[in-house]
Formats: structure tokens, sequence, C-alpha cells
């Protein structure tokens, strides 16, 4: 989920887009029951899901001009227990997202169209583009379920975001108690 970050390792701080936010982390958690019976298979572990998220990230950044640059990370793994997607406790998601740099805000528009082809050209499918009324597009991977989000906002921020779906921490269900 992306947030607004203040500078010098503040706290994060609600802005205009807060509501928005909240609506990308209920539909990032529901989709971790997106695919039935999937919850007690085996997946990738929560290292190899952070790590995907890290690599995702920096292959779609190669759609933007060469002097963008990463800042700010805000890297978590915390627990998939969203009640509403149906699926078993002890699942967890990986998060990153960073504030991008160095790229012109009245071009902002033109870096969205660059990442929305990149992501299509590397099977990934729009979820949600709100352009014009907010500047924010979401796409998910077709093969791992992986989504991204890309964001600007009114104060000349852009924000690129990598999520996983739930995962368990060790790649295997837990026992039962």
């Amino acid at each position: 989920m992306i947030i607004q970050r203040g500078t010098g390792g503040q706290a994060p701080r609600a802005g205009p887009l807060v509501g928005l936010f909240a609506v990308l982390a209920a539909l990032v958690l529901t989709a971790c029951g997106a695919y039935p019976g999937a919850a007690m298979r085996t997946t990738i572990t929560a290292h190899d899901a952070e790590r995907r998220v890290e690599d995702y990230i920096q292959q779609a950044i190669t759609a933007l001009p060469p002097q963008r640059h990463l800042t700010n990370p805000f890297k978590k793994t915390y627990a998939c227990d969203d009640p509403t997607d149906n699926g078993p406790k002890g699942r967890v998601i990986a998060t990153v997202d960073y504030q991008i740099e160095g790229l012109s805000p009245d071009q902002y528009d033109h870096y969205l169209d660059a990442l929305k082809q990149w992501w299509i050209g590397h099977d990934f499918r729009v979820l949600e583009d709100a352009r014009p009324k907010v500047p924010y597009l979401w796409v998910e991977n077709n093969t791992d379920g992986f989504r991204m989000a890309a964001q600007t906002n009114d104060r000349g921020e852009m924000y690129l975001t990598a999520t996983s779906p739930c995962v368990w921490p060790n790649g295997t269900p837990q026992p039962r108690s």
C-alpha cells in the first residue's frame, strides 16, 4: 500500500488520498482468497515474496527515464488474517513501496502510461486505471498474483508499490493446533 511519508524518518502522515489507500489495502487483503482451494497449498516463502516484490519494482522502473531514482523505501511483511477472504490464518503478505524522484511532475501522466505499457507487456493485467480523476494505476501479474500500483499526488510526489499475494511464511501450510 502506498503511504505518504515525511522526510528525515518521520512517521507516516495522512494525505488527501488516505481513503484510496484504505481501499487498496482492503482489495489486496481480499485477494488472498481469490483462488478457491489455494489457501492450503504450498506457496513461495515470505523471504521469496519479499525478494520478488523488490525485483518487480526494479524491473518496472526500467520503463522510466534513467534520471529516476527510488527513495524512502517502506518494506513490510504483515499478517494476511483478513476474515473476509475465507483463508486460513498464519499467512503473510510482503509489500514494498518507494517514492520515485528525479522525474518532472508535469510528465507524470506520461510516466504512468510508460509503466502501464511495461506491465501489459510483462504479463500484468490492469485492475484499475483511475485517470484522469485520480493519477493511479493498479495491476496484477497473471501468473503469480503479485500486484503493483503507481500513484502521484498533489504535492508532486510519485510512488510505486509491489505487494505479494498471501503466502505461508515457510512456504507450507501451518499445522492446525
